[in-house]
């Protein structure tokens, strides 16, 4: 496969575009090889099991707004992805896990005083005590 998009689609681990007029007809995702995406979709329910992982912090932040079956799909492309990636460039998976989430809750505040202060607003950070 010359992409990962291309092994997603292959898979039929996409959602559907079918667009006539500006109005969306289905979302359910293509035919494709359908025993590699019921494997691709008990991974995903087996990772998202799995205590501290990014496929874990993934599925509680989609899981409110899509249900469980559609954050399952759209956490089996992202394997999809990642499996693509992995034997196409010959990397190894490093596990990020809360590490990411850590990073982001440090790198959150400072973006959004930055924000505040191009909309012109004075702000101070208050200092925090040990």
């Amino acid at each position: 496969m010359p992409s990962a998009k291309n092994l997603v689609s292959w898979v039929g681990a996409c959602p559907g575009e079918e667009e006539s007029a500006g109005v969306n007809r289905s979302k359910r995702s293509p035919k494709g090889n359908r025993q590699m995406r019921r494997i691709l979709n008990q991974a995903a329910n087996a990772a998202v099991k799995h205590k501290g992982s990014i496929f874990e912090i993934v599925y509680r932040r989609l899981v409110l707004r899509l249900g469980h079956n559609k954050t399952i799909g759209a956490i089996g492309h992202r394997l999809c992805e990642l499996i693509w990636i992995i034997l196409h460039n010959g990397v190894r998976y490093e596990e990020r896990g809360p590490s990411v989430c850590e990073k982001a809750k440090r790198v959150r505040p400072s973006r959004m005083i930055r924000t505040l202060r191009t909309l012109g607003y004075r702000v101070e950070p208050a200092a925090i005590p040990a």
